[in-house]
């Protein structure tokens, strides 16, 4: 079983951002709506700024201390549960099921990758036991609450 701490559940959280990305650029490149096309790619930028921020998170928190306390093992196995699974679970081919071309289904795909990343950071932030991670995966968690409030307003004016 894998050990979480809470650097860890950083360098995880920028790992994430990096893979959204590349699903996202990847998408479309196989996608032939323009609309679709220029969705994903906004999506990817998206993806790579959050990315930028969670760097410099990890980097902050790298630097303000030596060690990180590890993190009991229920939660290691919760949190390994669900890092297994929570970017993108299936990836393009899940998505190729419901077509590239159709912005519906790829925000669908969208928005549950946001509510699975704002789970994931929640647990961090309620299993960590210090203060300044906590805020900082909260803060996390709160950046991606706004992207899927975008995702979902994006997808109801559709």
């Amino acid at each position: 079983m894998h050990v979480f701490n809470d650097l860890e559940g950083l360098r995880i959280a920028c790992e994430m951002e990096k893979r959204g990305e590349a699903f996202y650029r990847n998408a479309a490149r196989v996608s032939r709506k323009r609309e679709v096309i220029d969705m994903l790619e906004s999506l990817a930028e998206d993806e790579r700024q959050h990315l930028r921020e969670f760097n410099r998170l990890y980097e902050e928190a790298a630097r303000s201390r030596d060690t990180f306390d590890p993190y009991d093992d229920e939660s290691n196995a919760y949190l390994s549960a669900i890092a297994a699974d929570i970017v993108f679970p299936g990836g393009l081919m899940a998505l190729r099921k419901e077509g590239f071309d159709d912005i519906h289904a790829v925000l669908d795909h969208a928005i549950q990758s946001e509510k699975d990343s704002i789970l994931f950071y929640a647990e961090l932030a309620r299993m960590s036991g210090d203060e300044k991670a906590r805020g900082t995966f909260l803060e996390i968690a709160g950046q991606e609450r706004a992207h899927l409030s975008r995702l979902t307003r994006q997808k109801e004016s559709l």
